[in-house]
């Protein structure tokens, strides 16, 4: 089945200097009204959300604060739908943005040939390939998410991870719509203030004086959300 890979930039979004993006906290998905905690930048995001998001209840926000050294990931680098869906079914949207460009997300656009539901196993589709073959064909592109650009995005979108090109502080947040009670984790109830969903899974440990220096507000307060 053929369906759509599509991105749109829905806006901007003003610069942060890095002092600021390394003092936001990291939104495990809470409630909108919760993420003006994050810091200046969630509270401005939140502040740009349409008015139907904001009215939403069930609008989720969910972020993460990382420093990156050069050539990290902020996570695994496969192509995936969030959700681990693409198929079927209502929409689940998302608007986005980052600051900081060490990383930016990279994002497949054009249609795509899905596996059928009675022909999916549990390993992943062999995303690969198939974009490397659609690139190849000029049916297929992809587009690099910038930072300061605010995006809208659904569940049929392929995109993955980039590594970082410099070192620096990088803050991506998302508001979700549509996500569906029996898709949240815990049958809808949103995640602990102590999940691992908030902490940075690419393994790096600051070693030198300056890279421990730089880590640190992140390293104190993943501590304080653990105590």
């Amino acid at each position: 089945m053929i369906r759509e890979s599509t991105l749109e930039v829905v806006g901007s979004f003003p610069t942060f200097p890095q002092e600021v993006i390394r003092a936001e906290l990291s939104q495990p998905r809470v409630g909108v009204g919760e993420a003006r905690g994050g810091g200046p930048i969630h509270r401005r995001f939140v502040e740009d959300l349409p008015a139907a998001w904001r009215a939403d209840p069930h609008v989720e926000v969910f972020s993460r604060v990382l420093w990156l050294k050069q050539g990290w990931y902020p996570l695994t680098p496969h192509y995936h739908f969030d959700w681990g869906r693409g198929g079927e079914g209502p929409r689940v949207q998302t608007r986005m943005v980052l600051l900081g460009g060490a990383s930016q997300t990279e994002f497949v656009l054009g249609p795509l040939e899905h596996p059928r539901e009675e022909d999916r196993c549990e390993r992943r589709p062999p995303w690969d390939a198939a974009v490397q073959a659609g690139l190849a064909a000029g049916t297929l592109r992809t587009q690099r998410l910038e930072p300061g650009q605010v995006v809208l995005f659904d569940d049929r979108t392929l995109h993955r991870a980039r590594p970082a090109t410099e070192p620096g502080w990088r803050v991506l947040i998302r508001a979700i719509r549509g996500l569906e009670r029996s898709e949240r984790p815990g049958g809808g109830r949103r995640y602990e203030r102590r999940s691992p969903f908030t902490t940075c899974r690419n393994g790096f440990v600051p070693e030198t004086e300056d890279e421990r220096a730089r880590y640190a507000p992140y390293q104190d307060e993943h501590k304080r959300r653990r105590a």
